[in-house]
């Protein structure tokens, strides 16, 4: 498992991380805080970015089946380079351009990465790689938060932002000559050459792939619970820092992420042991009950640090067994295709948890946790059904 491919993704995942976590975690607060809209406007702006992202993760998926893991996700960390702009400007329409830009970028990064780490371990060492995988994205975004929170309460955006597009500049050039190819299952060059003059996004074979009912679970399982995510994105980082400023904000992202790291090593250690379907249920069961608690203590600054917490360990555990239900519903040759359509499909819950988030807040702040909470008794009952008929 430790070979040279597999550990320099977890390195240049861990360098994204740094950068994008805390960019993505003060966004909300710096539209309300710098550029004084509300949090529905910043929902309104990243709305197409996401989804873009999930398109553009079908096109990464056929790309990285067809000519390589490896290109497919550098051309993905382009997005990282630019994401950094965000801090840069009041521009309404130039920061849309960049996140537009980065949400194109991260279906590529998403798919390569995610097929990389698949083809660079064995399927037995699967779940322990992959929890090594997100853990090196969590403990890049913790270590951001806590130096983001600090550089800007005391720089500014502005000076944070420059910082991120020189810093990922340099680590994408790293990356060109670090990460090796990997091994995949060679195509033949009349198909590649179809596959360029014809399209790189392969629709049939994702409709293929969306008619088996295992897949449709599987979509349901990514949808689901991520809309809670986007409720979470948008409004902790905003309640967090109204009730305790953009220290406390950036060290709550820290904390968050640091126990997710541990959530999920321990999850990635379990699939190996026990499987993937019985943690999915669990800690699904754990989300349900986190979103539950925001709804009543979501004005006291330590009840939502505590269970914000313990929401997001229980969220990255869950994310933690799809790439082993990937590499189950799927053949070795459409791996690519599998990590493209679930994204799409995290992206789509994404949001939608991003976008009524924002919306819902207007009316109470109770409202979107409540939704939220919905959204997760669906992905409770998928994991159920997953875990039953596997008993069977």
């Amino acid at each position: 498992m430790w070979t040279r491919g597999f550990i320099s993704l977890c390195c240049v995942v861990f360098v994204i991380g740094l950068i994008t976590g805390p960019v993505h975690l003060f966004f909300p607060v710096y539209v309300e805080n710098v550029m004084g809209e509300n949090p529905l406007f910043a929902g309104i702006l990243r709305t197409i970015p996401i989804a873009l992202g999930g398109l553009t993760a079908l096109i990464g998926g056929t790309l990285s089946d067809r000519f390589g893991r490896k290109p497919t996700l550098l051309i993905g960390m382009t997005g990282a380079v630019v994401i950094g702009g965000l801090f840069t400007t009041q521009i309404p329409l130039l920061i849309f351009g960049f996140l537009c830009y980065e949400g194109i970028a991260s279906g590529l990064k998403t798919a390569g990465g995610q097929s990389y780490l698949i083809s660079s371990v064995t399927s037995e060492r699967l779940g322990f790689a992959t929890g090594l995988y997100f853990i090196s994205r969590t403990l890049g975004s913790a270590l951001g938060n806590a130096i983001a929170g600090e550089v800007i309460s005391q720089y500014g955006y502005t000076d944070f932002g420059n910082t991120a597009i020189i810093f990922t500049c340099l680590v994408f050039i790293g990356a060109c000559f670090l990460l090796p190819r990997v091994k995949q299952n060679d195509i033949n060059p009349l198909r590649r050459k179809q596959s360029i003059l014809k399209s790189t996004l392969n629709i049939e074979k994702y409709i293929d792939l969306c008619k088996r009912y295992q897949i449709q679970m599987l979509i349901g399982l990514r949808v689901f619970p991520t809309y809670y995510w986007g409720t979470v994105n948008l409004l902790m980082p905003i309640l967090i820092n109204q009730l305790g400023g953009e220290k406390a904000t950036g060290y709550y992202g820290m904390l968050s992420l640091l126990f997710a790291f541990i959530c999920q090593f321990v999850t990635g250690r379990i699939c190996d042991n026990v499987g993937h379907r019985l943690p999915a249920f669990v800690t699904n069961i754990l989300v349900t009950l986190m979103a539950s608690a925001l709804i009543v203590y979501h004005d006291s600054l330590f009840a939502l640090e505590f269970f914000g917490i313990l929401g997001t360990g229980a969220a990255w555990a869950l994310s933690t067994t799809i790439p082993r239900f990937i590499n189950e519903f799927t053949d070795a040759h459409e791996k690519g295709h599998g990590v493209g359509i679930t994204h799409l499909a995290w992206s789509t819950g994404f949001l939608l948890g991003y976008l009524f988030s924002g919306i819902l807040v207007i009316i109470s702040v109770k409202i979107p946790f409540i939704v939220a909470g919905l959204f997760l008794l669906c992905s409770t009952y998928i994991t159920y059904k997953l875990w039953h008929t596997s008993t069977h």
